[in-house]
Order: structure tokens, then sequence, then C-alpha cells
């Protein structure tokens, strides 16, 4: 049986404090993935699965819909939803058909998300993928509310870390500000514990 006490209360351990140079998402993912079970580690290989762009096809939603875990389930239901709504926006714009391109059912991306409106309208890309990104960490935090040692948990610091690897790919400073709000989020989280 995993101790996910255990995991979970080292992982702001597993980040340096020297700031994001050093932060990096596989060492981090690899300790992690050690301390797991066969059956868990599954479940991380799933989310990675998802991290790329290639695997992401009406098969791969609906299998991982399929899962046990109401993470992974909820978290790619997401990812599909806005991925839909960031391909019908772009098809209006340039004028194309975007059902060739979208997932699954499309009308209940921007009821789901209705924010997704004014994301959509900011002109800088740079911008507008950050804010894209805050609404995914925003969202990955409500599903694990209520949630505090268990598998989930460990689920949403992967899929956060792997956000903040992308940023720290795209803009160091800007990353730099991400990952210490991450890190102040998640040592937030477990008040009871002394992460000195």
């Amino acid at each position: 049986m995993n101790n996910y006490h255990y995991i979970i209360a080292g992982l702001p351990y597993l980040i340096p404090d020297s700031g994001t140079e050093r932060f990096s998402f596989g060492t981090i993912r690899s300790s992690v993935k050690e301390q797991l079970s066969d059956r868990d580690r599954r479940l991380v290989d799933w989310l990675e699965a998802g991290s790329n762009t290639d695997n992401l096809c009406g098969h791969f939603y609906r299998a991982v819909a399929r899962q046990k875990s109401g993470f992974l389930r909820n978290y790619f239901e997401m990812d599909r939803k806005l991925r839909n709504a960031a391909t019908v926006f772009i098809a209006a714009k340039t004028g194309t058909d975007p059902s060739k391109y979208t997932v699954g059912e499309t009308e209940s991306s921007m009821e789901s998300y209705p924010e997704l409106q004014e994301i959509f309208q900011c002109s800088d890309l740079f911008e507008r993928e950050h804010r894209l990104d805050r609404l995914r960490w925003d969202k990955i935090t409500e599903m694990t509310v209520f949630h505090y040692f268990d598998m989930d948990v460990i689920l949403a610091f992967l899929a956060k870390g792997m956000i903040v690897e992308r940023w720290q790919a795209m803009d160091k400073e800007r990353g730099a500000v991400l990952f210490r709000q991450y890190v102040d989020e998640v040592r937030g989280t477990f008040k009871g514990i002394d992460f000195k």
C-alpha cells in the first residue's frame, strides 16, 4: 500500500528553493514514481500520455474517461473542452470548419468555462496562453478540494509541474513567478507540516 502521506509531505522538498534554474519536472516525476505502486505509476503514465498532443484523439479521451481515477477523468474532460473551445475560436477567426479538429461534443465548452470568452479576446498570444494555463491551474486546484493525502493530490502536483516546466521553457521570469506561487500554494495546503 502506498504511503501517500509520506510522498505528499515530501513533494516541496523535491523542489529547489534557489529558483527555477534547477527545477526539473523529470527529476520530481521520477522520484515520485519510484515511491508509487505499479497501479499508481500507470495513472501517472496516463497523465503524461495526455501531455503529448500526438496522443490526443477521440480514442484517448474515451479510454481515459473509463479510468477509475476521478482526477484523470475530470482533468482530461476539462482538457478536451478547453482544446475544443480554442479550436472553435481559431476556426471562427480563420473561417475554417472546426468539426475536423474537435473531439466529442463542443456545445458545452464555453458554457462550462464562461471565462474563456474573455481569454480568447486577448490579442497577445503569449498572454492568452498564460491565461489559459492559469485557468487550467485553477481548475486542477478545484479538483483536489477536500483531497489531502491521496493519489489525486499527487496527480494534481504533477499536472501543475508540467505547467511550470512549460512556462520555464517559454519565459524564465514568468515561469519563476508561477513556480513560486505553486510552491507557496503547496506549502499552504499542508499547514500542519513544517517545511523549513
